[in-house]
C-alpha cells in the first residue's frame, strides 16, 4: 500500500503538467480560430474585373495579409430572408466587405461605396445592434445595392476576423431595422427616416423600454420634434422591430462609444440634444473643407499666373 501511494504522488506532478498543458492548447486553439489581420468577403458573383475594382476601392493590395472568404447570395436568403423581403435581396451576391478588428473602445469606422438605401451612420446603426463591434469596416459594391446585402458579408468577415459568432437575432434584427428605415424613408425622405430611427432606438435603449404602447408614444413624439407625419402602418412597423431590441444587451453608451467616430446628417439633431462636442467636430470639418477649397483655387490661379509670364505666352 505505501508503494501505491508513493507512486500516485509521484506522477501527480506529471498529471497536473499534462492538465495544463491541456488547458493551454484549448485556449490557442479558440484564439487561433480569430484572424489578426483583415478579413474581405467578395460577393461570389462578382466579376475578374469588379473584384479586381471592389480591391481597389477597400485599398487592398498583392501580398497585404488579408484572409479571403466569399458570399454567396444563397447565405443572404437564408440570413435575412426571414425580415426583408426576398425583391430586396436579388438573385446575385455582388456586394463586397472589408472588416479589421482594432483595439477595444476604438468604435466603428465606416466607409461604404454604393451603399444607397440608408446613410453611412444609419448602416453602422444596424452593425451596432447586430453586435459588430470596434472595427474598420469596408462594404463595397460595384453597382449601387442596398445596405442589406452588404450586411451577410461584413457579419462573416467580422465573426472570422473576432472569432466570435454574433447572435442570429441580432444579425436578423440588423436586417429588419436597415429595411424599414429604407421603407419609411421612401415616404417621409431618407435622411429623416434615419434622424427618426437613431432617436427612436437611442429612447428605448436608455429608458429602457419594453411595453408598445411606450414605444409607439415615443415615435409619435419624436417625428413630431422632426416634424415628420408617419402611417399607421409605419408606425407599427417601428414598434415592433423596436420592441426586439428588449432581446439585445445594448447599452446606450456603448452605442455612442461605437459611433462617435461617425458623423453625417443623421447626427445632426443628436448634436443639438447632447452638447457641442458634435457641433464642434461638424464646424471643424466645415472649416478644414473651406480652407481646401481656397488653397486649391489658389494653387490654380498661381498656376495660369505663372504659364501667362513664362516666354512666349499670350
Amino acid at each position: 500500500m505505501v508503494q501505491t501511494s508513493t507512486m500516485t504522488m509521484e506522477r501527480a506532478p506529471a498529471r497536473l503538467a499534462l492538465g495544463f498543458a491541456a488547458v493551454f492548447l484549448v485556449f490557442w486553439f479558440t484564439a487561433a480560430e480569430a484572424w489578426s489581420g483583415g478579413v474581405v468577403t467578395w460577393g461570389a458573383d462578382l466579376s475578374a474585373a469588379e473584384k479586381s475594382r471592389m480591391a481597389q476601392l477597400m485599398g487592398i493590395q498583392p501580398g497585404d495579409a488579408v484572409r479571403e472568404l466569399l458570399v454567396t447570395n444563397a447565405e443572404e436568403h437564408a440570413l435575412l430572408g426571414e425580415t426583408v423581403p426576398v425583391s430586396y435581396l436579388g438573385t446575385r451576391a455582388i456586394s463586397s466587405a472589408y472588416v479589421r478588428p482594432m483595439e477595444a473602445g476604438s468604435g466603428l469606422r465606416i466607409t461604404t461605396h454604393n451603399i444607397t438605401w440608408v446613410s453611412k451612420r444609419m448602416f453602422a446603426q444596424a452593425l451596432v445592434t447586430a453586435g459588430v463591434r470596434d472595427a474598420e469596416v469596408i462594404a463595397a459594391a460595384p453597382v449601387p445595392v442596398s445596405g442589406t446585402a452588404a450586411l451577410t458579408g461584413i457579419f462573416k468577415a467580422f465573426e472570422t476576423a473576432s472569432g466570435e459568432e454574433l447572435p442570429r437575432k441580432a444579425k436578423e434584427l440588423a436586417g429588419e431595422e436597415l429595411y424599414i428605415t429604407r421603407e419609411v424613408g421612401e415616404s417621409i425622405g431618407h435622411q429623416e427616416a434615419g434622424q427618426l430611427m437613431e432617436l427612436v432606438k437611442k429612447e428605448v435603449v436608455d429608458g429602457e423600454l419594453t411595453d408598445r404602447e411606450q414605444i409607439i408614444e415615443a415615435i409619435r413624439r419624436i417625428a413630431g420634434e422632426l416634424d415628420v407625419s408617419l402611417s399607421e402602418r409605419d408606425i407599427e412597423r417601428i414598434a415592433s422591430m423596436m420592441s426586439k431590441l428588449k432581446e439585445l444587451d445594448l447599452r446606450l453608451d456603448d452605442m455612442e462609444k461605437q459611433l462617435h467616430q461617425i458623423s453625417d446628417s443623421v447626427s445632426r439633431l443628436t448634436d443639438q440634444q447632447t452638447g457641442l462636442r458634435g457641433s464642434l467636430s461638424s464646424w471643424l470639418q466645415q472649416l478644414l473643407d473651406l480652407l481646401a477649397r481656397l488653397l486649391e483655387q489658389f494653387m490654380s490661379f498661381a498656376a495660369g499666373a505663372y504659364r501667362r509670364l513664362l516666354p512666349g505666352r499670350s
